[in-house]
C-alpha cells in the first residue's frame, strides 16, 4: 500500500516560534498513522447494519453526538445514523465494506481526505478559542468529547484528547491554511513543533 504524503509537509518543516516571552508554551504537530472510516446508516436497516459493524468495531455504536473507544477502534457518531471509525488498524475499512451489505449502509474510507493536527499545552484553550465557536471549558467539554465546528469557514472535528491536548481533523485541502490560522493564534504562546502520538 502507498504512504500518504502529509498535506503538511511544508508547515511542519517551518519549525517553531518564540512566544512574546520568549518562550514556547505549545507544542503542534500532525498525528499519523490512523486510518478513518465513514458509516452510513439506511433507513429502516438499523438492526442488519448493527450487526454487521459491532463485531468488527469491538463495542456498540455510541449515541449521536458522542464517541466511544473499543479495543479496536474509536467510533464517533457524528449525526444520526452517521458515524467515523478511527483505528491503527488499515484492515479495517475492508473488513467493514465487506461485512456490511450494500443495501444495509455505505462504507467511505476518508484516510486520504482528512490530516490530523494536534494542538498541546497550557494555553491551548486560549488559542482554539480564538477561532472555534464551542465551548471550550473543561466542565462543558470534558476528556474524549468530540465535536464538530468550523474554523474561517471549514468544517473539523475538534476532540479533547487530554487535560491540554485538542486533535483536529480537518479536511486535506485546508489543511495548510487551517495550520496556519492555528501557528498565527498561537504565535503570542510560542509554539514547538513536535511529532504527536495517535
Amino acid at each position: 500500500m502507498l504512504e500518504r504524503t502529509s498535506a503538511l509537509a511544508r508547515n511542519l518543516a517551518d519549525g517553531g516560534r518564540d512566544g512574546a516571552d520568549g518562550r514556547r508554551r505549545l507544542a503542534i504537530g500532525e498525528v499519523r498513522g490512523w486510518e478513518l472510516v465513514q458509516l452510513g446508516v439506511f433507513p429502516g436497516r438499523e438492526a442488519e447494519f448493527s450487526t454487521a459493524a459491532v463485531p468488527l468495531i469491538g463495542g456498540a455504536l455510541p449515541r449521536t453526538g458522542m464517541a466511544q473507544s473499543s479495543g479496536r477502534a474509536r467510533v464517533y457518531s457524528i449525526a444520526r445514523d452517521q458515524y467515523w471509525v478511527l483505528s491503527a488498524d488499515a484492515s479495517l475499512a475492508t473488513q467493514l465494506a465487506t461485512a456490511i451489505d450494500p443495501a444495509v449502509g455505505s462504507v467511505t474510507s476518508l484516510s486520504h481526505a482528512r490530516a490530523r493536527i494536534a494542538l498541546r499545552g497550557a494555553p491551548v484553550r486560549a488559542v482554539l478559542g480564538k477561532l472555534l465557536s464551542i465551548d471550550l471549558a473543561p466542565e462543558a467539554f470534558a476528556i474524549g468529547v468530540a465535536r464538530q465546528t468550523g474554523l474561517h469557514h471549514t468544517g473539523v472535528l475538534c476532540e479533547r484528547t487530554g487535560a491540554d491536548r485538542y486533535d483536529l481533523y480537518v479536511l486535506r485541502t485546508f489543511a495548510a491554511a487551517i495550520w496556519e490560522w492555528l501557528a498565527d493564534a498561537a504565535l503570542e504562546f510560542g509554539y514547538d513543533i513536535e511529532e504527536m502520538p495517535n
